[in-house]
């Protein structure tokens, strides 16, 4: 048991939802759903009801709330009355690819200062710059897509990310997948070139023998969700990018099919440069995605 796996099931029972839980939590609705399991699992028992409108404690539920909220107070209370570990006083440069920093940044940022070894910078760019960034020693991490060439790094599987087709409000339905075959109907509105994800998007798309149909390139992920929730058009990306638009209303989605498309997110670091305030910095993205993958230096 886990004092994460405690944390997150007091938020969730809290607020009487996942969605919102993992929004103050910033982290994934998948990986709180998770760990709560998790918790469940160990305890033997179900913590909570889910429901339409929302979850509820089950009598289990209520009982390990009490405990697990006092078993929290103890701990900040230890923490504060014996913490003597000095900050390093150093930033740890952390590179995340565009449309990923909301997700991350609120709980990196926060449980940083908890640690209260180290500050962390985020830096926000397209994954082809941010590997050019990580080579050069501008960042000390950086989040990658694995399709990258990621020669003489140290890397880490974060996760795989499920891209779905995204469009305004209203136009799609989660229940209701897309052939991949039947993008060319969509117009699209994609990263340019320089970004991974587009360069998947045209390579599957050859494969399959599809002709997509791009009504506009940008480099932001930002104004190109912004453009789709206006209907100017639609758009590729994955849960973790549109989800927060999506839960205020502004977009819609469904998953593509025949074939899905996937691709694997890994931290990379400089291998000869990796100290203890970058390992920990690294083990705390891999804690709020809620992974536990083993660290291996791959060389390809």
């Amino acid at each position: 048991m886990e004092l994460r796996q405690l944390r997150y099931f007091v938020e969730t029972a809290h607020r009487r939802s996942i969605t919102k839980a993992a929004s103050a939590l910033h982290i994934v609705q998948p990986a709180l759903t998770a760990q709560i399991k998790a918790l469940e699992e160990e305890l033997g028992t179900r913590l909570l009801e889910r429901s339409a409108r929302g979850v509820s404690l089950t009598e289990s539920g209520e009982a390990v709330l009490r405990d697990a909220t006092a078993i929290l107070r103890a701990v900040d209370q230890l923490k504060r009355r014996h913490a003597t570990t000095p900050c390093s006083g150093r930033a740890v440069k952390i590179g995340i690819p565009n449309g990923m920093t909301r997700t991350f940044a609120g709980q990196l940022l926060e449980r940083a200062r908890q640690e209260g070894r180290f500050e962390v910078e985020l830096i926000e760019g397209m994954s082809g710059h941010l590997l050019e960034w990580l080579k050069s020693g501008r960042l000390d991490i950086s989040v990658l897509f694995a399709s990258q060439p990621l020669r003489q790094l140290h890397i880490s599987k974060l996760t795989t990310d499920v891209i779905d087709l995204v469009g305004p409000s209203g136009a799609l339905h989660d229940t209701q997948p897309v052939e991949f075959r039947d993008l060319g109907r969509y117009p699209l509105i994609l990263p340019t070139a320089k970004h991974g994800l587009t360069r998947l998007i045209h390579a599957q798309a050859r494969l399959a023998g599809v002709e997509l149909q791009q009504h506009a390139t940008l480099d932001s992920i930002a104004e190109i969700k912004h453009l789709v929730s206006q209907g100017v058009g639609y758009t590729l990306l994955a849960p973790m990018v549109y989800q927060p638009e999506k839960d205020q209303g502004l977009l819609s989605a469904a998953p593509l099919c025949n074939p899905t498309l996937t691709r694997d997110l890994v931290t990379a670091t400089r291998r000869a440069h990796e100290d203890d305030d970058i390992a920990q910095a690294r083990a705390l993205v891999h804690d709020i995605c809620g992974c536990r993958q083993g660290i291996a230096g791959i060389r390809s």
